[in-house]
């Protein structure tokens, strides 16, 4: 397993949302050193290449319940190639929030994956970053800007950029597209990104 140290400062990562009109006919994705997918991986095996390193889960809410009771989740091709699983939030206790996040761990950790989480230090500085960019503070942050906004606060400045497909900057309206996809272009703009399709 390739040393995470390695990952963040190094290698070319590839962050692939699951935008339905993302097709990689370069086969880009399967060519990075680390690629990273989210939730149910549209595209993965098919259109959006076959690579993938780590596997990022929503860790509240219905979306966990379900994979939880799903007998057949662990057998899942993008569970099973992944080296690592990332959790979009740690264990909670408030009933509010639905968190799955230990019984997700408990399970993922019985077919011997790694399983780690994003820190709640982390939501806090991405949503500080969101609101300067005009996100209501009651704005919920999407899986895949809090995983990149941890990616590029772990990486050195000057490490290659990380590239970025698969985004549409659409869904639930509870997310704040706006500010999320205006986050993206100033990181693209900075050099930190190197989105396909913004």
């Amino acid at each position: 397993m390739k040393d995470e140290t390695n990952i963040r400062d190094e290698s070319h990562i590839a962050i692939i949302g699951n935008c339905p009109d993302f097709v990689d006919a370069g086969q880009m994705t399967d060519r990075c050193d680390w690629v990273t997918r989210f939730n149910n991986t549209a595209g993965f095996m098919d259109v959006s290449g076959t690579a993938i390193s780590e596997l990022v889960l929503v860790s509240r809410g219905g979306q966990a319940t379900e994979w939880l009771a799903d007998p057949e989740f662990t057998n899942r091709p993008a569970v099973r190639k992944a080296a690592r699983i990332t959790l979009v939030f740690p264990p909670s206790s408030d009933p509010g929030d639905e968190c799955g996040a230990l019984e997700l761990t408990s399970l993922l950790e019985g077919i011997g994956k790694r399983v780690r989480y994003i820190e709640q230090s982390v939501h806090d500085q991405a949503r500080q970053e969101l609101e300067a960019l005009g996100a209501p503070p009651d704005a919920a942050l999407s899986s895949g800007f809090v995983y990149a906004f941890e990616t590029l606060l772990n990486r050195p400045e000057d490490a290659p950029p990380v590239i970025v497909a698969g985004f549409s900057f659409e869904g639930w309206d509870g997310h704040a597209w706006g500010a999320e996809k205006r986050w993206f272009g100033d990181m693209q703009q900075s050099g930190r990104l190197d989105i396909r399709g913004l």
